[in-house]
């Protein structure tokens, strides 16, 4: 079964997940902690490190600026409609 990669532009959140130790009081909290070390160590997935800049999904999460919105689009391999114009 191929890696599922999984893209972060947090590298506090990325150092949590690689962490053995969870220090959090919230039960759902720490059981989702344990399902993402067991995914890690068992090779299921895998977290990289992404700049805010090149995570194609900002604009998904973020203000919609029109120029990221359409490189973004483009990277994904979106198109646009014929009567779409720039």
């Amino acid at each position: 079964m191929p890696i599922i990669c999984v893209y972060c532009d947090s590298q506090l959140t990325i150092e949590r997940a690689q962490s053995s130790l969870y220090n959090g009081k919230s039960r759902h909290i720490c059981h989702r902690h344990n399902i993402i070390k067991h995914l890690l160590s068992n090779r299921i997935i895998f977290i990289y490190y992404v700049k805010s800049k090149e995570n194609i999904t900002n604009p998904l999460i973020e203000g919609l600026m029109r120029e990221l919105v359409y490189n973004s689009s483009r990277r994904m391999g979106l198109k646009l409609l014929k009567d779409e114009r720039m």
